[in-house]
């Protein structure tokens, strides 16, 4: 038998807007166009529980041997390397209510803006998490002193502590200490050491400032704001070629070369592109401005002034890089929390990057990427409804005991009858469960740790 809405306690005006699915294209065309770094990372349906930790195994390559085989000898047996990298489930979600008395004469107006709201809630979230992840790992491994530090010191404050905890070791990846250490180097004359240990500041942000204990004692000293390199660090690109962040000055803007330098970096480790034939460069509206003031893209266009690129101020597919205009970019407005780690500089703990350097210019990221930079391990939440309830579909409506419910690009949404004692208040909610892990790569190419972008910077805008 077939429940009406009415029975669940759902208003005739929503009920009319689930009835011709208003509801879910709402929700769906506000969370569309905010989910531009999630469309990079690959989709897999993911078997496990909220807050479970799984361990995953990425192989490298058998070494080439071009030496002869000795006649009457079997080929010796090879090997192949291995690297583990990791996800947690982890679920994330927000909601909101609609009261029916004060919105009595506008409510399905209202509860069609407030499912366009949430949303759009939902787009932004999941879109921080896919970014936040791939930048993070892309950021790693380098860090700023916070003060200086005289000779003989082994214990250094730094900015973030992000790419200095962990490494692999044997192929597992493992807490960093006096048997597993990373090899760094420094900005100044300070010799190159090694980093046995760390200590957060704060353990609720492990990729925010903290100490760390070095190998041996520092034999000329660092100064402040002096840079770390570790030696597994992801390789970065900086308009005006300097060695970190504080290099950046207001001259230092995005060029055609700085470009082609990504997609060389990715050509150069054997980076896929991505299932449609390019890699991805996710760049900030200012960066896209600044690449129309270089020569070498003017040159471009030189007698082309109809063009699509000038007419609609668009940059298409150029140097095996097919551009996405990106406003999500990570900057002092789109960050959580910023923390001080200079008279001018501000670090962002979510990405373990300064967004701010210590001259207080803001920095602008594209992020370059190739196939299989990163996964969404995402979990099927339509199995969370108890037998109680239909179980939902991806894309559908279903009842269940309380009200209605869909998944939307993975995404569920929720719609709530009123449960309070006058029945007024319905609530719409949408969760997500899963995460986006970075595979590493660091037994094929170079020492990096991460190889399938690249993040170019330079100088941002106010």
């Amino acid at each position: 038998m077939a429940l009406s809405l009415a029975t669940l306690g759902i208003p005739n005006g929503i009920g009319s807007l689930i009835q011709d699915n208003t509801l879910v294209r709402k929700f769906y065309d506000a969370l569309f166009p905010n989910l531009l770094y999630r469309y990079d990372c690959t989709p897999e349906k993911w078997e496990a529980n909220v807050g479970e930790q799984q361990i995953l195994t990425r192989t490298g390559l058998m070494p080439v041997d071009i030496a002869g085989l000795i006649p009457g000898k079997e080929p010796t047996p090879g090997s192949y390397p291995t690297e583990q990298w990791k996800a947690q489930a982890t679920q994330f979600g927000d909601t909101i209510d609609t009261h029916m008395p004060t919105n009595y004469v506008a409510l399905a107006s209202t509860f069609v803006r407030n499912t366009q709201q949430l949303g759009l809630n939902a787009g932004q979230t999941v879109n921080r998490l896919a970014r936040n992840s791939m930048f993070r790992a892309y950021c790693s491994g380098e860090t700023n002193t916070l003060g200086a530090v005289g000779i003989g010191a082994v214990l250094v404050p730094v900015s973030t502590l992000n790419g200095f905890t962990e490494q692999l070791q044997n192929g597992v990846l493992s807490a960093v200490s006096a048997g597993n250490p990373i090899n760094i180097s420094f900005g100044g004359l300070e010799p190159n050491n090694t980093v046995i240990g760390f200590q957060a500041a704060d353990s609720t942000q492990p990729f925010g400032a903290g100490v760390l204990t070095l190998g041996s004692a520092l034999t000329v000293g660092l100064a402040a704001r002096e840079v770390i390199l570790s030696q597994n660090r992801a390789k970065r690109r900086r308009a005006g070629g300097g060695s970190s962040v504080d290099a950046i000055t207001a001259a230092d803007i995005l060029t055609l070369d700085d470009c082609i330098s990504a997609a060389a970096r990715l050509r150069e480790m054997n980076v896929p592109p991505h299932p449609d034939g390019f890699y991805h460069a996710q760049i900030t509206p200012t960066q896209e401005r600044q690449i129309f003031q270089d020569n070498a893209w003017q040159r471009l266009y030189q007698s082309l002034p109809d063009s699509v690129e000038y007419n609609q101020f668009i940059i298409n597919d150029q140097v095996g890089l097919r551009f996405y205009r990106n406003t999500a970019s990570p900057n002092a407005r789109t960050v959580s929390t910023l923390e001080d780690d200079g008279a001018n500089a501000r670090m962002a703990p979510e990405i373990g990057a300064d967004v701010v350097n210590e001259a207080g210019l803001p920095i602008a990221r594209m992020l370059v990427t190739g196939g299989g930079v990163c996964y969404e391990k995402w979990i099927d939440e339509s199995k969370f409804i108890s037998e109680a309830g239909v179980t939902g579909k991806i894309g559908d409506f279903s009842v269940i005991n309380n009200g209605l419910q869909t998944m939307t690009a993975r995404i569920r949404y929720t719609l709530r009858a009123p449960l309070d004692r006058l029945q007024q208040e319905v609530s719409q909610t949408w969760s997500w469960s899963g995460d986006f892990p970075v595979p590493s790569d660091q037994t094929n190419g170079d020492d990096a740790r991460f190889k399938r972008a690249v993040v170019v910077e330079s100088v941002g805008s106010e």
